[in-house]
């Protein structure tokens, strides 16, 4: 039996690091160009402790989302008229509490919040609607 020479079987065995590299390279380039960086919005949401539920809940406005639009008090409340119909009680800081009755989208109930924060809302807090039994 004859066996190759020594010699020549070490050098099929080597891996060049030069194509190793290219190909790392490659796939570095790859995903960093197909890789989107979204620039995502976000609003801070406090939750209040429960220590100090109970001494607020009297002063908390309660805005309902419903499929026929917003209701304040049960009347109906255009989001346009929000400003005017709550500035006063915004002003004085009182929270808000925004029960949103399932199916509705969440693009409504974030313009919802984001018309509060502008008419002065300082905390918001989001709640599901209990279903009417």
């Amino acid at each position: 039996m004859k066996f190759a020479p020594q010699a020549s079987r070490s050098a099929k065995g080597k891996i060049g690091m030069t194509p190793l590299i290219d190909v790392v390279f490659i796939l570095l380039l790859f995903f960093m160009l197909t890789s989107t960086f979204a620039d995502r919005r976000s609003m801070d949401l406090a939750t209040p402790a429960l220590s100090s539920a109970p001494d607020i809940a009297d002063k908390v406005i309660v805005l309902d989302l419903t499929i026929e639009g917003l209701r304040f008090n049960g009347e109906p409340l255009a989001l346009d008229a929000l400003d005017d119909a709550l500035h006063a009680r915004l002003a004085t800081g009182d929270p808000v509490s925004l029960q949103v009755a399932a199916g509705i989208p969440l693009e409504t109930s974030v313009s919802v919040m984001d018309a509060l924060k502008a008419s002065g809302a300082r905390s918001i807090a989001l709640r599901n609607a209990e279903a009417p039994k």
